[in-house]
């Protein structure tokens, strides 16, 4: 069975690794060629410049690290017996996921740029933000233990009134108040659980 997972692991990585040049190259490309039409037809700038130019150099830099990071970690080899040993799985969650997701968004934001305008390279700040919020997610727990005022355990709720007019115990479901009720009218089913 083990043999099975890793070889349906190395087929998936395969295809993710052919694909994603293909489409790195063709999302780039047709990227310049919808900005030399604008150029063309429209007068509009050819290449993105200042901030937003900044962040389509630095999305595409990151792009190709990414994928060759995942050349690296996902190429399934064989070892000198013949097995098939794949070093990670490029479809599973956590860091590769976000990888994933870094260049998504870039493909969406150079398309996007080159199609509707500057303006959508915006979208590139979910990164950060995402990674921001990530990592509060990681560092909530140390930051209860100096600001529990903050980040710490919130207090229990209070109990409904209805529990409080019924006469429940703290700490008691509602199930068990009920059937602490029926043993006070005498129910004899409640009466023969007890015991």
């Amino acid at each position: 069975m083990a043999n099975a997972s890793t070889k349906r692991i190395a087929a998936a990585n395969e295809k993710l690794l052919k694909a994603l040049p293909k489409n790195f190259y063709m999302i780039n490309i047709l990227a310049i060629l919808v900005r030399i039409m604008k150029w063309k037809v429209y007068h509009r700038q050819l290449l993105p410049g200042g901030f937003v130019g900044f962040l389509h150099g630095l999305g595409f830099i990151a792009s190709i690290f990414i994928w060759r990071w995942f050349v690296e970690i996902g190429t399934p080899t064989r070892n000198a017996k013949g097995d098939l040993r794949v070093p990670e799985d490029l479809g599973s969650s956590g860091v590769i996921e976000m990888a994933w997701d870094v260049i998504y968004i870039t493909w969406i934001c150079t398309l996007g740029g080159a199609l509707l305008g500057n303006w959508v390279w915006w979208l590139s700040a979910l990164i950060p933000c995402f990674a921001g919020w990530k990592l509060f997610g990681v560092a909530r727990p140390f930051l209860g233990m100096f600001l529990p005022g903050l980040f710490g355990p919130k207090a229990p709720k209070e109990e409904a009134p209805a529990a409080a007019a019924s006469g429940a115990q703290p700490g008691e479901s509602r199930k068990q108040a009920k059937l602490r009720a029926r043993a006070d009218k005498g129910d004899r089913r409640v009466q023969s659980v007890r015991r």
